[in-house]
């Protein structure tokens, strides 16, 4: 009996060249209780389950540990980034920033603002978080995106103004040198109204780099809210429909927070 051995070839699936996802950002106002005047671990408890459908979060203000871990604890999400980091030993809380993905993250980063403004007692208490942004970069099929989730300065003032100001050019110009040839999603609470005059600069600073919010290229029935997507453009297509706030409410018809969740679906496509 002649017995041949031959070379074993393994057979693998080709990677898809398009797709969908659904993006929701949400800041979920996850301050101390004697902070928000309300149960905050009770909200997150029924903010978890809410969370299940997206294929990508950005959540903001997600500042506590226990909180955080309620939140994610059943979430079906295989990839999961949180950027805690302080600017330093002063601060209260971290960044807040937090990513849940069913897609795969390749890599990822946190960036810290340099620029704040208002303390316990003054402005709008920027200060005492360590606001920044949360970079990562997003295998899709054959391709890759770079998504950056952010929470902005907040407040009205000179002092606030300036500082959002230098945040909308700390994440762009950080977006634009990092992503080469790839599309770029920025999601998050800009703290950037579309009606009021000093947040127009910063605004504008996202669109010279290439930027678009998605609510304006679907002409949404609500724009100028300052929780946003954007979208730049790259060599993985990308194609927004479906904008929409999510009406997640309590037992009372009290809402989960201060910030109503917004969603997107985004398809994708490689070819």
């Amino acid at each position: 009996m002649l017995l041949l051995t031959l070379p074993l070839f393994a057979c693998t699936e080709p990677l898809p060249t398009n797709g969908s996802f659904s993006a929701l950002s949400y800041n979920v106002h996850g301050l101390p209780s004697a902070i928000t005047g309300d149960d905050t671990p009770g909200r997150m408890v029924q903010i978890a389950p809410l969370l299940v459908e997206h294929e990508l979060i950005a959540l903001q203000e997600d500042f506590d540990d226990a909180n955080h871990e309620t939140l994610v604890a059943d979430a079906p999400h295989e990839f999961q980034e949180r950027f805690s980091a302080k600017v330093d030993t002063t601060r209260a809380y971290g960044s807040g920033l937090g990513v849940l993905s069913k897609l795969e993250i390749l890599e990822a980063q946190g960036v810290l603002y340099t620029e704040c403004y208002g303390g316990a007692t003054t402005g709008s208490g920027d200060c005492l978080a360590s606001k920044g942004f949360q970079w990562i970069r997003l295998s899709l099929g054959e391709g890759e995106i770079d998504v950056l989730n952010t929470h902005m300065e907040a407040g009205g003032g000179d002092e606030d103004n300036a500082a959002r100001l230098s945040h909308a050019v700390a994440i762009t110009e950080y977006a634009v040198a990092n992503a080469g040839d790839r599309a770029v999603v920025i999601i998050g609470d800009t703290n950037l109204h579309g009606d009021d005059p000093e947040d127009l600069e910063p605004l504008e600073v996202f669109w010279d780099a290439g930027f678009e919010d998605v609510c304006d290229i679907l002409g949404c029935p609500e724009p100028g809210r300052i929780d946003r997507i954007l979208l730049r453009p790259g060599d993985v297509e990308l194609t927004a429909s479906n904008w929409r706030v999510e009406p997640w409410f309590d037992a009372d018809d009290v809402p989960l927070s201060d910030h109503d969740p917004i969603a997107v679906d985004l398809a994708w496509s490689t070819e």
